[in-house]
């Protein structure tokens, strides 16, 4: 039975609180749809056990259940910045430790998506017992939910927060009825669903993006349980292309947008854009990352594969597994979850990296040659040129300013500084740099001339073939292996230019 105190405390914050039935997990028949209207007039049916709806009065709760894999240690990897708070162990068991309930304060505007997952073995739950509850267990042991951690619940990071919130109706969206637009993705999905191989893609082009924009993270995997063909690669490249143009498009918008979520996105940027980097690669693979969250309202991507990074960042293969790993190993990216065609859904870590923004530097003229455009794939623009770009950008106007700023060595930062004055991608007056009016149009002009633009174009096509070969164990000839002899000295050469080796 719970003690007073421990309902008093879920009362004081007008929870939701749901009386339990018997020794069980489950609600009372009758009582699911309660609000706090109807928790306030009936405390007198809260004296068993009871639930409190996740989300209701200024509470976040997450479920660690250590019997699928989950850990405080694992959601701490996640997010650094996660406070010591209010803590309930559950009636779960196990060798490394009781399940856990960990209780945080949320701001009054979030909406709270219950059943999404936060990693292997950690959710939101939609309701979970209170402290007090007793439950019979599977091996007939009556087990208790305890107050582990008996202190005031600590403020959510922003980080979970974003994780978390469904967010709230655009002023400038019109208002559209939940049902209304739940259904309208439903016909779609099956509209999908229903598609022949002749058709497929066509359909795929007209409903991909209502159904992300409509369902979020929660489409992406509509679209792939609908799916009837056998290509499951070719289905993340178009999911995942679909997602990036799902923010820009004039399909109707159903999904709110959280301000949690973009101001999240907005330091991850932040973070690449101006933090230090030993490698341009990993610069590069983190803002595409970051990218393709920002192009769909949230900290995470969708399942993507090294050739969906290939074709983001015009890197090779070989260098973009590589950044990743050392991204996840220095816990700049977190790996939510692994599929078995060996796709990944990430999520950045804000605040994983030292930036040196200091209060006179401040962007002048936003992001205007992005770390992924077809320029930094040119004739000597590859390597340190886009951070240096950005510095100057940002308001670091010496070389010396430059190299403490992006953490490099001030040769490189001069010599980076120097190509791009050469090619007008950057003015210099004295010691001081700074970039031109007309650096966009260069930068395209750039990109043509020196074979950015063409790499691209050649990269596309490459990965193409790449996905339309036979797979398995289809008999090779001469032709394939020239072929494939060929293509694997032009990506050789591209490693060692990438690399500044040629």
């Amino acid at each position: 039975m719970p003690a007073m105190k421990y309902l008093q405390f879920y009362l004081d914050r007008k929870c939701v609180v749901i009386p339990g039935w018997g020794k069980t997990k489950n609600t009372r028949k009758g009582c699911g749809s309660w609000t706090w209207r109807d928790t306030e007039r009936n405390t007198d049916m809260l004296k068993g056990n009871a639930k409190v709806r996740n989300g209701t009065g200024g509470l976040l709760i997450v479920d660690v259940d250590p019997k699928n894999g989950g850990s405080v240690e694992s959601l701490r990897q996640r997010f650094a910045a996660l406070p010591d708070t209010r803590t309930v162990h559950t009636v779960t068991q196990h060798p490394a430790g009781p399940g856990a309930h960990l209780i945080f304060t949320i701001p009054s505007d979030v909406v709270v998506a219950t059943n999404r997952p936060l990693g292997t073995g950690i959710d939101i739950p939609d309701a979970v017992m209170l402290p007090g509850s007793i439950v019979r267990c599977d091996d007939g042991i009556d087990r208790k939910y305890t107050l582990a951690n008996d202190i005031e619940p600590a403020s959510a990071p922003l980080a979970l927060i974003a994780a978390i919130d469904k967010g709230q109706p655009s002023q400038k969206s019109p208002s559209v009825d939940p049902d209304e637009a739940a259904g309208a993705v439903a016909a779609l999905v099956q509209k999908w669903a229903a598609a022949g191989p002749s058709e497929r893609n066509a359909v795929f082009t007209e409903v991909a993006i209502p159904i992300l924009r409509g369902a979020g993270n929660d489409g992406a995997d509509m679209l792939r349980c609908a799916y009837s063909g056998d290509d499951t690669e070719e289905l993340e490249q178009m999911i995942a292309s679909a997602a990036r143009k799902a923010a820009t498009s004039s399909a109707p918008m159903h999904r709110p947008r959280s301000r949690y979520v973009d101001e999240c996105l907005r330091l991850a940027k932040h973070d690449v854009r101006y933090g230090h980097w030993s490698k341009a690669s990993d610069r590069k693979v983190m803002f595409a990352v970051v990218s393709i969250c920002s192009s769909l309202g949230s900290v995470t991507t969708p399942a993507v594969s090294f050739r969906d990074f290939v074709l983001e960042t015009g890197l090779e293969t070989k260098t973009v597994r590589s950044a990743l790993r050392r991204l996840i190993e220095s816990a700049h990216l977190h790996v939510l979850r692994s599929t078995d065609e060996g796709t990944r859904e990430y999520t950045p870590k804000v605040g994983e990296m030292p930036t040196d923004i200091s209060k006179e530097a401040a962007p002048l003229k936003g992001l205007q040659v992005d770390p992924l455009h077809d320029v930094w794939l040119s004739d000597g623009l590859t390597g340190r040129a886009s951070h240096v770009f950005d510095l100057v950008d940002v308001g670091f106007r010496k070389a010396s300013q430059v190299a403490a700023a992006g953490g490099m060595g001030r040769d490189a930062a001069r010599d980076a500084l120097r190509t791009l004055v050469e090619v007008r991608l950057l003015d210099k007056e004295g010691t001081a740099y700074s970039v031109p009016a007309d650096v966009v149009d260069t930068a395209q002009i750039l990109a043509m001339e020196r074979g950015g633009l063409g790499r691209r174009v050649r990269l596309e096509d490459r990965i193409g073939e790449e996905r339309a070969r036979p797979r398995g164990d289809t008999a090779r000839d001469g032709v394939n292996d020239a072929y494939d002899e060929d293509r694997r000295r032009y990506e050789d050469e591209e490693l060692m230019r990438q690399l500044g080796i040629i």
